[in-house]
């Protein structure tokens, strides 16, 4: 949820906050915000539906933030690249094979995640799928949480 006018006499400037509502059930990705290259949103991720698949972004580094939760990243042979809590982050060139899902399930606990993205100029290929999203991310509806957000 970007903030009102982003345009002022000095500069254009985005302001957001990271206020997402949380779920019960699946995983929702929301834009914040995005000046030039770079693009800054967040996900939130149920206890049983943080799960994606194996996949790279060709076009941009990446940045991955805990803000609330805990996330497992992998790379190719679910190989564990990371064992993230709450405000430790990874990084991931373009062009990186990753996925990542909620690493403690069992606490019923949403992950809460910032994802920061510096996109490659020229570079128009925007994701590669290693893996279908069936069986990890693909059919998992969204249920969202009666009026509860994140709250840092």
């Amino acid at each position: 949820m970007a903030a009102i006018d982003t345009t002022t006499e000095i500069a254009p400037f985005e302001v957001a906050t990271v206020r997402p509502r949380l779920l019960t059930k699946g995983k929702t990705s929301d834009r914040l915000a995005k000046a030039g290259n770079l693009g800054i949103g967040v996900q939130v991720c149920s206890a049983d539906g943080g799960e994606t698949n194996l996949h790279a972004h060709p076009n941009a580094d990446s940045a991955w933030m805990v803000l609330s939760g805990e996330a497992k990243f992998y790379t190719v042979g679910d190989k564990e690249i990371a064992h993230l809590r709450k405000n430790e982050l990874v990084t991931i060139p373009a062009g990186t094979p990753y996925w990542f899902d909620v690493a403690n399930k069992e606490s019923g606990e949403n992950l809460v995640i910032l994802h920061v993205t510096s996109r490659i100029p020229g570079v128009t290929q925007g994701r590669i799928d290693y893996e279908p999203l069936a069986g990890k991310l693909g059919g998992v509806e969204t249920e969202y949480a009666e009026g509860k957000v994140f709250e840092s």
